[in-house]
């Protein structure tokens, strides 16, 4: 229960809380949170609608649960899963615990101009591949980091990267791929928003199994991660520097 303790006495100044907030009252709020938090780590997603009904119940506002528990509680699990403390199937649980979450606050969060947000993401699995639980991963991990991100989905042509560029003005474009053979088709993918006249205005990135290093830098591609947890963090650097 610490790490919500500090994540909330960070967002809102002690005398606030002694003034408006009852003790008892912040203790309730603090052990709501801390309940979704540690579900979520732990990748508990058949209890979050009841944990979730619970808090927003109890009078948790859906965008303190979302700040204060959803996404340090992933924050946490890309940590541990980059130093090998966690394995992917449990990556994958916290994943669906996260959106099983976000199902249920979406309606709450309509207009919230409080969730806290780095910045916008599009991405999709490029024109040929119709793979997708890589990159579901990165928008969960990326979401967790407090990006909104655009899904443009599967076998995404050219043209869906243009037209997602011009009208969600992202701060970066990620491409993701599985197959050796579809990656041929990403400097096209590049070539179109540079025909645009785009190419400038984004930052791009590039993740799959086959994808390394030298083919990012090969394509004047800037963020390059090998896995989800990784991507998300260095979508942070990006829009940070």
């Amino acid at each position: 229960m610490e790490s919500i303790k500090s994540s909330i006495n960070s967002n809102v100044s002690k005398e606030v809380i002694e003034k408006f907030i009852p003790k008892g009252r912040r203790l309730d709020i603090m052990a709501l949170l801390d309940d979704i938090y540690k579900a979520t780590a732990a990748g508990s997603y058949k209890e979050m609608p009841r944990l979730v009904k619970q808090a927003v119940d109890g009078g948790v506002a859906a965008h303190d649960i979302v700040n204060k528990a959803l996404s340090p509680a992933m924050i946490e699990v890309g940590d541990k899963f980059g130093v090998g403390k966690l394995y992917m199937p449990d990556m994958l649980l916290s994943a669906k615990a996260m959106q099983t979450a976000m199902a249920e606050l979406k309606p709450l969060l309509k207009d919230d101009t409080k969730i806290i947000e780095k910045g916008t993401v599009v991405i999709g699995t490029v024109k040929g591949d119709l793979h997708d639980i890589g990159k579901n991963l990165v928008i969960t991990m990326a979401e967790g980091q407090g990006f909104k991100v655009i899904d443009l989905g599967i076998d995404v042509d050219y043209s869906a990267f243009v037209e997602a560029i011009k009208e969600n003005s992202p701060q970066i474009v990620a491409f993701s791929g599985l197959l050796t053979t579809t990656l041929a088709n990403i400097p096209e993918h590049i070539k179109a928003i540079e025909d645009a006249g785009l190419r400038d205005s984004v930052n791009l990135a590039v993740g799959g199994a086959p994808v390394t290093r030298d083919f990012a830098d090969r394509y004047g591609i800037e963020i390059y991660a090998g896995d989800a947890s990784s991507a998300a963090k260095e979508f942070v650097k990006v829009v940070g520097k």
